[in-house]
């Protein structure tokens, strides 16, 4: 009897379970992406200036000139500035992270590419304001949260163009 009673109700437990929707499925991909991704908006944002620098400076060392790194102050109260500015202050820390991220893989690659050695800095400045694969990266950090950015809302996302409008 007490073997009849436990199978009805593991039958009854069983039979009452929902299966797993794709939502649900979709919702912990989400959550494990969001847990995944680090949230460092302004350790990131000081690392695009570090690679900027490092970038510059193997320009400067082709030419046989001499190069100046940023200070830590400057690196952090333009990172300051930038992530209060209009267009990340309402961005939630992980997403600012993702999209410092696009700018620090863009100017590594320049510097592996060794593209800095070879190019002038006005052009360095402009290729990292056009690098396709930093707008591909920056749109790919809108779509994981179901949002979409017009190619007019590209340039205020980019570390130069909010350092020249003063932001």
């Amino acid at each position: 009897m007490k073997y009849v009673i436990l199978l009805i109700c593991l039958t009854t437990t069983f039979a009452c379970s929902e299966s797993k929707k794709i939502e649900d499925s979709y919702k912990e991909t989400v959550l494990l992406q969001y847990l995944a991704t680090p949230n460092a908006p302004q350790e990131t944002c000081e690392s695009i200036i570090t690679n900027k620098d490092l970038c510059f400076k193997a320009y400067a060392t082709a030419v046989g000139g001499t190069f100046t790194e940023t200070t830590a102050a400057v690196k952090t109260s333009t990172c300051q500035n930038m992530i209060s500015n209009s267009a990340y202050k309402y961005m939630s820390g992980i997403a600012q992270t993702c999209a410092f991220n696009c700018q620090v893989t863009d100017w590594k690659s320049k510097t592996s590419s060794g593209i800095c050695a070879q190019s002038t800095i006005p052009a360095l400045i402009e290729s990292s304001l056009t690098s396709s694969s930093a707008i591909s990266c920056l749109r790919s950090c809108f779509a994981t949260t179901n949002n979409q950015i017009s190619a007019d809302q590209i340039p205020l996302y980019l570390l130069f163009n909010n350092i020249q409008n003063g932001e």
